[in-house]
């Protein structure tokens, strides 16, 4: 049986050239309105998937275009046999550079630079530095050691944690405080804490305010994976206690945020609308084309999800 290649997509027809441009020849795809694409083996499904499921009886592979793979749990096209893998892409890189663009931007307080642009006044301040400070990664995975790698460079002091590392349940750390063995002691020592949690029944409501108490006093909390490890109650009550003392949050409960929510109009809250990790079509059909290879070769695919964990 021909393998054939259902993408969904806003631009399916753009990403098909870039894939073949990767791959180095054309390959069998269709688009979601074409006929007989039911008879698809493969999904690329590069955007967010129909709201209706889509009848594929014969599909085997399922690639999604998001890091992030926690709706797929719900959908009926995931059946047992039927692999999912995710796209990383450079969704490292676009996170890190968000996370230290934004922390560049309240170290410096660029906020302060553009009022007094606006007024046209001149007030000198001695800006901060994230040289010798301490960062710690909650969720070590490819962005994690990213984000790492760039904390490092601005000479940051560096620890990370991550699911099924260290004895007796106790997180591994990779990197940081000498002796720090546990997550408690971590947030203690950080002056950053980075979630990169995924959204699953173990993280959900992960961030809660026993979490927050353990903080260190005046330290940023920085979300960029999902908004539902967050109980939103408990970090709004753990900024009014200083632990932290800033939220940087790119993903929420609720999405679009809604105008009114607490989160908003406060100046130790700054938001984004999730666009931290945003998908463009050269590093989607990079990675595509190298699992299309793989597919065809009969060898194991990347970043292969795994149901029992949850990513």
């Amino acid at each position: 049986m021909s393998d054939r290649v259902l993408i969904t997509s806003s631009d399916p027809e753009g990403l098909a050239r870039a894939i073949e441009e990767e791959i180095g020849e054309p390959f069998p795809w269709c688009r979601l309105d074409a006929r007989g694409f039911e008879q698809s083996t493969v999904w690329f499904c590069a955007g967010a998937p129909p709201e209706s499921p889509l009848r594929l009886p014969k599909l085997g592979w399922i690639q999604s275009g998001w890091a992030g793979v926690e709706n797929w749990f719900l959908r009926p096209e995931w059946t047992e046999g039927v692999i999912l893998t995710r796209t990383v892409g450079d969704f490292p890189q676009r996170i890190a550079q968000h996370v230290f663009g934004y922390l560049l931007a309240r170290a410096l307080r660029v906020d302060e630079t553009l009022r007094q642009m606006a007024e046209r006044t001149w007030k000198r301040w001695t800006p901060e530095s994230l040289a010798g400070k301490t960062l710690l990664v909650v969720g070590m995975g490819a962005i994690g050691l990213e984000i790492a790698a760039t904390a490092k460079a601005f000479q940051m002091h560096v620890a990370g944690v991550r699911r099924g590392g260290g004895k007796n349940g106790r997180p591994s750390v990779e990197g940081g405080k000498e002796g720090a063995r546990d997550l408690p002691d971590l947030l203690g020592w950080a002056d950053v804490v980075v979630s990169l949690l995924p959204l699953t029944p173990e993280t959900e409501a992960f961030w809660t305010a026993e979490r927050f108490a353990s903080m260190k006093a005046g330290s940023t909390f920085i979300n960029v994976s999902r908004g539902g490890t967050v109980e939103e109650a408990a970090l709004l009550r753990a900024l009014g206690r200083g632990k932290p003392r800033t939220a940087i949050l790119d993903v929420f409960r609720e999405e679009p945020l809604p105008a009114d929510h607490p989160l908003r109009g406060r100046d130790d809250v700054w938001i984004t609308p999730h666009i931290a990790g945003v998908s463009t079509i050269p590093p989607l059909a990079r990675d595509f084309a190298e699992n299309w290879r793989r597919f065809r070769n009969g060898e194991p695919l990347h970043n292969q999800i795994d149901r029992a964990r949850g990513y």
